[in-house]
């Protein structure tokens, strides 16, 4: 009986060290559901609003499932009801036109809107009256309103889209002087004012959607242990005060929040420990089932003709990273072509980039719909993420971002053998490859099992 027992806890030795020190052999086990995949793989703004666009079906290809429409200026609530004194039940006093426009070509992909009420990008700030808080916060609570009423119950010649996701305002802690805020000149409590008597407005009208907020400038100014850095920029501190605040007022006036949103521009390991910040603070304000949502974010936005395969790595390890961490949604900014930076998915004469390809990559993954165990932790530069279909079908998908080095590869998968395995090679094209032995430094890999 001894030897038996002792047989079994070498046999848990021996696997419990097999899992912590073989840190280049992934363990996979495909029998083992442990979560659901989560769209964290969608974009804000696209090349085209027109229907059929072929730029725009790669975004099909990828499996994506919504486009955030800020800075798309014909969503904006000053554009759309551009007199703020009209009547707010008459259709007259609404333009749809452009709107419906891009609302249709978003549809037309496949994706769903993420509808951003509010502003885009103002500049110069001195310019633009919208940028105010509303002379009557329930008045602009009713225009948005009628702007779901029109795209989901198909009021005004409407449609009936059914779209989800209802974002209030975008960035309104932009900038710590007020003079200088290119979303929002008002105080802090203004804001969170509109976005108390908005939300509850629009949740009392609509109990079945999603209505959140407010698109966070994010949180720079944190360290390893998730507190205020003094020695982080005043504008960057104001980020996370801000945020501590809002979360104070609304947990003061029992305001509604079914997804919080923030936006990042870092790296994957930074943004995964704001997640955990954001998901601890939304608990200890009694916000533990509020969806976590960054819906801007891009890892070292860079100019299109220096998007090398490096850069669609890294990219890749923010997707997998996300997934991981249980973020509920991501989009990544932006989807549009025509711009030198931020817009990574498309290179030159609209060809897809390095970046591209992970987000396809990873569409395979969420198609799929179940994520799967990895067993071992890898080293602190890989990241990897495995899924099943329903039928069988298995994946995974890995990158590697360290700056200088190869890692041997092994993957331990048991009855599930490699089928195909697709890279993007070092000019940034997707091809079919062999597995390697090693995964090379800013390279990414996906890989298809059969059993």
């Amino acid at each position: 009986m001894l030897e038996k027992i002792f047989a079994a806890i070498m046999a848990f030795v021996i696997s419990l060290a097999q899992m912590i020190f073989t840190p280049n052999v992934i363990r996979v086990d495909f029998d083992n559901v442990v979560d659901e995949i989560r769209p964290v793989h969608n974009i804000g703004r696209m090349p085209e609003y027109e229907l059929d666009s072929e730029v725009n079906k790669y975004f099909t290809d990828a499996n994506m499932t919504s486009c955030r429409t800020h800075d798309i200026n014909c969503t904006d609530i000053h554009n759309i009801f551009p007199d703020f004194l009209a009547d707010v039940n008459d259709e007259n006093s609404y333009n749809f036109k452009e709107c419906d426009k891009v609302i249709a070509a978003i549809v037309d992909t496949g994706m769903t809107p993420f509808f951003r009420l509010g502003i885009s990008y103002s500049d110069p700030v001195s310019a633009h009256d919208y940028l105010v808080p509303p002379a009557d916060y329930t008045k602009w609570a009713q225009i948005c309103e009628h702007i779901i009423l029109h795209y989901n119950e198909e009021w005004a010649n409407g449609y009936d889209y059914g779209i989800e996701y209802w974002e209030i305002w975008n960035e309104p802690e932009n900038s710590d002087d007020i003079n200088d805020n290119h979303f929002w000149i008002g105080t802090d409590e203004e804001f969170f004012r509109l976005y108390d008597v908005s939300a509850k407005y629009l949740k009392e009208k609509f109990p079945e959607l999603k209505i959140g907020g407010y698109g966070s400038c994010g949180f720079y100014a944190l360290t390893k242990t998730n507190t205020l850095n003094t020695g982080a920029s005043s504008r960057n501190q104001y980020f996370v005060v801000y945020f501590q605040n809002f979360l104070k007022y609304i947990q003061e006036h029992n305001s509604p929040m079914d997804f919080f949103s923030w936006h990042s521009y870092t790296v994957t390991a930074r943004n995964a420990r704001y997640i955990k910040y954001v998901r601890e603070n939304l608990e200890k304000a009694g916000y533990g089932d509020t969806e976590i949502i960054c819906d801007e974010w891009n890892y070292n936005p860079t100019e299109n003709d220096q998007i090398d395969r490096r850069y669609g790595a890294n990219q890749t390890s923010m997707l997998i990273m996300f997934q991981n961490e249980g973020l509920d949604l991501a989009h990544y900014y932006d989807g549009d072509d025509d711009y030198l930076t931020w817009a990574g998915l498309f290179v030159r004469d609209r060809k897809p980039s390095s970046a591209y390809y992970g987000f396809y990559a990873f569409g395979q993954i969420y198609k799929l719909g179940n994520q799967v165990e990895i067993k071992n932790k890898l080293r602190k530069d890989m990241y990897a993420v495995a899924a099943k279909g329903d039928n069988g079908e298995a994946a995974m998908l890995i990158s590697n971002v360290s700056e200088k080095r190869d890692r041997k590869l092994r993957i331990d998968a048991g009855e599930y053998v490699v089928d195909k395995c697709y890279t993007v090679n070092e000019n940034c094209e997707w091809v079919e490859i062999e597995l390697p032995e090693k995964i090379e430094s800013g390279s990414m890999l996906f890989i298809t099992f059969t059993k």
